[in-house]
């Protein structure tokens, strides 16, 4: 079992419950640490047990705040500084990934300055799920190891029963999605699908009377399928186009939720009628309570546990992939 190293895992405190859920599906305790605030706001990191010659995996969400890049980092620093022998950072959503080019004038490469400060202590390698932009995979020095896993495999049993023996159809919000949409449809239904385009006026802006949709949803139910719904706007305007073009129900995947603006407010008075999500970014039941629209939260501990698992005894990720 990795030759002879100790498995330890740790979390930020973004994503305890999904550590500890890894944690027991590998039959292993949960590294202790400390993390705490100065009296300035400052983060005091301790690891409060020994990790030399240790392989070890550091668990947390870098959705907003940015704080919690930094304090992947310093977990990190923490665990190179007490003698670890491998580590590997497991950001379950990677934070300022959709900012992966300088698109106009006097802007950063924001995805990449992210990455350089969460990598600045030198994690020996970097475990990833669903990136919105498989590019800045690109952005992680030369000599962190990369591995990139999909949420489909803990999606996409639940989706099937979901969508039962009814009538539907997948589809892209975006002509950015199709790939995954395609991907989508394959496992689920032999490839129907459909994609929505849009006009965006102004940066988080959607023009409604500019949507147009390439295919038929008239008689199907619609899943629509995405990495990201942050304020829930595109997925909410498309529903509302999918309806008026005669179709059923209408679910929507994301496999990261950052529910921003009140967003789970927004989908209950949406035309959508199920809402689905993974853990990636966690929330509170109190966040995701609802009226009328279903809020379901799929976990992706055992697909994580699997990775770490393989990663720890040196062996392929391949099975992890569902088949194309």
């Amino acid at each position: 079992m990795g030759k002879g190293r100790k498995l330890k895992i740790f979390s930020g405190t973004t994503s305890v419950s999904l550590a500890q859920e890894v944690c027991e599906i590998l039959d292993i305790p949960l590294g202790t640490v400390d993390l705490g605030r100065f009296r300035d706001g400052e983060i005091h990191t301790q690891l409060l047990e020994d990790v030399r010659e240790a392989d070890v995996f550091i668990i947390g969400s870098t959705s907003p705040p940015a704080e919690n890049f930094f304090e992947m980092g310093l977990l990190t620093d923490a665990a190179r500084r007490s003698s670890a022998d491998r580590i590997t950072i497991v950001p379950t959503y990677l934070g300022y990934n959709r900012q992966d080019r300088k698109d106009c004038p006097r802007v950063p490469i924001s995805a990449k300055f992210a990455i350089d400060v969460l990598t600045i202590a030198n994690p020996n390698r970097a475990l990833l799920v669903e990136l919105h932009s498989e590019v800045t995979m690109g952005f992680f020095n030369n000599n962190i190891v990369v591995d990139h896993l999909y949420a489909s495999i803990s999606s996409i049993p639940y989706l099937k029963k979901m969508l039962g023996e009814e009538r539907f159809i997948v589809a892209s919000p975006d002509k950015g999605g199709i790939p995954r949409a395609k991907a989508y449809a394959k496992r689920l239904n032999n490839g129907k699908y459909v994609v929505f385009d849009k006009t965006r006026p102004e940066f988080g802006a959607i023009d409604e009377d500019s949507i147009i949709i390439i295919g038929d949803v008239k008689g199907y139910n619609v899943l629509f399928v995405d990495d990201i719904a942050d304020s829930g706007k595109t997925l909410i305007a498309n529903a509302k186009a999918a309806k008026a073009a005669g179709a059923c129900k209408i679910y929507a995947y994301a496999t990261h939720f950052l529910g921003s603006g009140g967003a789970i407010a927004k989908f209950d008075e949406s035309l959508i009628d199920e809402l689905v999500i993974t853990n990636t970014i966690p929330h509170s039941a109190e966040e995701l309570k609802t009226s009328r629209i279903k809020v379901t939260t799929l976990s992706i501990a055992s697909l994580l546990a699997k990775a770490i698992r393989r990663i720890h005894d040196g062996d392929s990720l391949t099975s992890l992939f569902l088949p194309k």
